[in-house]
């Protein structure tokens, strides 16, 4: 979420004079284009006949296709730019009359957008009229950091976009790239891998188990995904299948930690307190009693324990009905976000602060401030992650495909989705190969039989 510092500062000039200069670059790479497809190729079909005059103007239309989907890319980018600076004036300009708004009216406005009365007043008792103003100043400034924070998240997916059009040459492919919505585009943000953000190293099994608890509770898939991200234990990120050496040592430490001198220790995969998985199964019974009869709040400490450790599908089951009884408590509880810092410390202090600085990370401390980061760099990789999941097995491989043509021969394609959201992920480029490498040179030939 922008803040009222960030937004107040931002200089939407910068970014329309880089999209001049971006459409200054378009325009150049469009006239050499245009000068190879249909000035010098010309020239050599009138003037180079025969198979060699046909690989030389073939080169030169190879040429012009590349300078047009640079100038597409290029186009592309301006417009992320020009659109970014309109939305952010726009936002500017309705956050500066609410602040003006505000100081004329004895309020007070914080940096995470928050509205409060400069001083107390003495009012008739039940009367509101004195919060009038407040409540207006409140609505144009909410506004506003919404606005600016959109244009900032649609901005970055666009410009994610063109950051992987660099490698694209053909203007087709480029063209439907520019489709935010469209496979290749999608493939082409999640080619830019992760920022450095670990991987969701969870089985097919687990995810599927995010699915139903999502479809179980009602609770955000998104959610739930981001959880499991940020609570992943060590062993997890050493290996996926959490069935190696080291998962299962992880287990078995753990186990033996709430056995005996750690109680208070955080299980499974979601890192759920014990105490509190016992409150979410109490308050659930039907849903945590299986079909034999058994219901786990019978478990003793030991056997409970054990259970969450060896069933991780459960574990996040109880995580997402644990996050449907938080957000039953609505205050600081509005959206996924508050729902994600809560999961790590429902305390009176963090709610209140998230009903102060609603998703506003800045104005936090310690690790509540940490893990809101961590939200905000993890969600345009689960986007992204999630529409690739989304895609049809078809779309996934036309998509890989597109990238392969596009690939010098030989070269490794690849997409990183953040957690393994349906494959092809990986391919080999089966494009020209690229200018100056020399072909394989052939082997010495065989020693005939009995010559050695």
């Amino acid at each position: 979420m922008v803040s009222v510092s960030e937004l107040s500062s931002a200089q939407p000039g910068k970014w329309r004079d880089a999209a001049d200069d971006a459409i200054a670059a378009a325009k150049q790479c469009e006239g050499i284009g245009s000068y190879a497809r249909d000035d010098v190729a010309a020239t050599l079909r009138r003037c180079w006949v025969g198979d060699t005059g046909s690989a030389a103007r073939g080169r030169f239309v190879k040429h012009a296709d590349d300078y047009d989907a640079a100038a597409m890319a290029l186009r592309a980018m301006a417009k992320a730019y020009d659109g970014l600076a309109d939305d952010i004036t726009d936002a500017q300009r309705d956050l500066t009359g609410a602040l003006d708004y505000a100081s004329t009216h004895e309020l007070k406005v914080d940096d995470s957008g928050r509205v409060q009365l400069a001083k107390t007043v003495a009012v008739p008792t039940g009367s509101t009229e004195h919060l009038e103003p407040l409540m207006h100043a409140q609505g144009i400034i909410d506004d506003a950091l919404s606005k600016a924070s959109r244009a900032d998240t649609d901005a970055a997916r666009a410009l994610r976009t063109v950051e992987g059009l660099t490698d694209i040459t053909d203007p087709k492919l480029v063209k439907e790239a520019l489709d935010a919505g469209s496979p290749l585009s999608i493939a082409l943000r999640l080619a830019g891998g992760t920022d450095g953000l670990h991987p969701i190293n969870v089985s097919s099994a687990q995810l599927a188990a995010v699915d139903s608890a999502a479809r179980e509770t009602g609770m955000s898939r998104k959610l739930l995904l981001a959880i499991v991200w940020q609570e992943q234990q060590w062993y997890q990120n050493h290996n996926p299948s959490l069935r190696g050496p080291l998962s299962s040592f992880g287990r078995i430490f753990d186990w033996t930690l709430q056995q005996t001198i750690k109680p208070d220790k955080s299980l499974g995969i979601t890192h759920m307190k014990l105490e509190t998985a016992r409150t979410i199964i109490g308050h659930n019974q039907e849903r945590f009693t299986s079909s034999d009869g058994t219901y786990l709040g019978d478990l003793n400490d030991s056997q409970l324990t054990k259970y969450i450790e060896e069933n991780p599908d459960q574990d996040i089951r109880l995580s997402a009905f644990y996050l449907k009884e938080l957000q039953e408590q609505p205050y600081g509880a509005d959206t996924d976000k508050q729902l994600f810092t809560l999961y790590a410390a429902d305390t009176p202090d963090v709610r209140e602060k998230n009903e102060q600085n609603g998703d506003e990370s800045g104005a936090r401390g310690a690790d509540i401030k940490v893990r809101g980061e961590n939200w905000d760099k993890l969600q345009p990789h689960l986007d992204d992650a999630m529409a690739w999941d989304a895609l049809s097995d078809e779309e996934r491989a036309k998509a890989i495909r597109q990238l392969e043509s596009d690939t010098p021969a030989g070269h490794h394609v690849s997409i990183e989705p953040i957690y393994a959201a349906g494959g092809p992920t990986t391919g080999t480029g089966s494009g020209d190969p690229e200018p100056g490498t020399p072909s394989p040179s052939p082997g010495p030939a065989p020693t005939p039989p009995g010559n050695n």
